[in-house]
């Protein structure tokens, strides 16, 4: 069976860095995997997640967003979906074991005070500008164990991806 996953990579504008992607760094704990996590240190899109049987895209942004980054930020992204110049489809990539997608969605610099990162995430948030983009690394496999450096910028490949295009489409 092939699994379905979804992405969001939430993009803003800050006074003083002009628009600015938001990203979530991985923990060094899973608390629902009970478990050292994997890629710690690592950067991921704003929201990322596993799509459930019966649920479509949105649904699974909205749940992952309510369960990673709080009710109240969930609510503020679920108004912007609505607003066709202010969320976008970025990628889509198909493989024989995985289908992913990634949406962006450019907020109010004023919304991010609304996170609340979940205990089960155990990370962070890091904001990128369109300048760092040309110095995220592809994450290696030694990074799964190892995790990675915190001066550097390293994602999954599709995930970098999606943050070039998100800072294409919303520049």
């Amino acid at each position: 069976m092939i699994k379905r996953t979804v992405g969001l990579i939430v993009l803003t504008n800050t006074a003083d860095r002009g628009l600015t992607a938001v990203l979530q760094v991985r923990g060094d704990f899973n608390t629902e995997k009970n478990n050292q996590e994997t890629y710690r240190g690592a950067c991921q899109l704003t929201v990322h997640g596993s799509i459930n049987d019966g649920e479509d895209e949105t649904d699974t942004l909205l749940r992952e967003t309510r369960e990673e980054l709080g009710e109240e930020f969930a609510e503020i992204v679920e108004a912007e979906f609505n607003k066709d110049q202010n969320f976008v489809e970025l990628n889509r990539i198909s493989t024989d074991d995985i289908s992913v997608v990634n949406f962006g969605v450019i907020i109010d610099e004023s919304a991010l005070k609304e996170i609340e990162l979940n205990s089960s995430t155990g990370g962070s948030i890091r904001l990128i500008s369109k300048s760092d983009v040309d110095n995220i690394r592809e994450l290696k496999k030694t990074d799964r164990e190892n995790g990675v450096p915190e001066d550097e910028i390293v994602m999954f490949p599709d995930d970098i991806e999606a943050v070039r295009l998100a800072f294409e489409k919303f520049s």
